[in-house]
């Protein structure tokens, strides 16, 4: 291969923070912008998972503890990390789900929190810093094929569905700055997180009475198993398309999501 094309992807010199970095896509991600030579800065309100990521990372990684969902820990987390210029808002949680007729109104607001205002309140020091020191730099959002189709419940949906078209009108917003935004939609990938609440280790996402609803009725558990390609896809699939995303590969890409989901949105 010629030297040049691997070196489209290279993340030499590159400064990164990936939220929600302890486990599941967000410690894939980590991994993988890594390996391709980023100095990683795993930030996660578990910082014990934090830690152990950036152990067996290596190298420059390191963990912060970081909660997304208040805006002096993630200004904090921001100015602890000198040339940051790459920001993936992984960060999220599923366990706000369900119908309207079971969420209360604070499981709602926590979802919005944790799923969508946390992305703003990464980003807004993260774009700060990035255009104070005028070299530019890479936003990535991960949001869901969730916000693309109604699955889990008006919060988390709505939430991911937010992300995206904040993407886009971030994207224009520091165009400007030579800032490119984007955002990538995972379909079915299992994750330590799903693991532990089939086991019994976590809740439920759904209430055990919980009041009939169409999201997880009979089309919807049909539509989850229709998967164009036939299997569930994997953290690292997921960590790939970030990689090309705040890679040179991707220079002239932004405002875009990519969705990553075996076509599960196209049946």
């Amino acid at each position: 291969m010629n030297s040049s094309i691997g070196q489209l992807l290279s993340l030499d010199g590159r400064a990164a923070l990936v939220t929600g970095g302890a486990t599941g896509l967000g410690e894939a991600i980590a991994r993988v912008l890594a390996a391709a030579g980023a100095a990683v800065t795993i930030g996660d309100i578990d910082i014990a998972g934090a830690q152990r990521v950036a152990g067996e990372i290596g190298g420059q990684a390191r963990a912060l503890a970081l909660d997304v969902t208040d805006a002096d820990s993630a200004a904090a987390a921001v100015a602890a990390i000198p040339g940051l210029d790459i920001l993936v808002n992984n960060a999220g949680t599923y366990q706000e789900a369900g119908s309207i007729l079971d969420q209360s109104h604070d499981s709602w607001r926590r979802s919005i929190e944790v799923n969508f205002v946390g992305v703003f309140n990464c980003c807004k020091p993260a774009a700060a810093a990035m255009v104070a020191a005028g070299a530019g730099g890479t936003i990535v959002n991960i949001s869901s094929v969730d916000g693309i189709l109604a699955c889990l419940g008006t919060g988390y949906d709505s939430a991911k569905a937010a992300v995206i078209h904040f993407t886009k009108s971030l994207a224009v917003d520091l165009a400007p700055h030579s800032i490119r935004v984007n955002c990538v939609a995972p379909g079915i990938v299992p994750v330590p997180t799903l693991a532990r609440i089939q086991s019994g280790e976590l809740p439920p996402l759904w209430p055990v009475d919980s009041s009939t609803t169409g999201l997880m009725g009979p089309l919807m558990k049909q539509r989850s198993r229709n998967v164009p390609l036939g299997r569930p896809g994997t953290p690292d699939e997921i960590a790939n398309t970030v990689l090309f995303l705040t890679s040179a590969a991707s220079s002239y890409v932004t405002g875009q999501t990519i969705v990553v989901d075996g076509g599960w949105t196209l049946v």
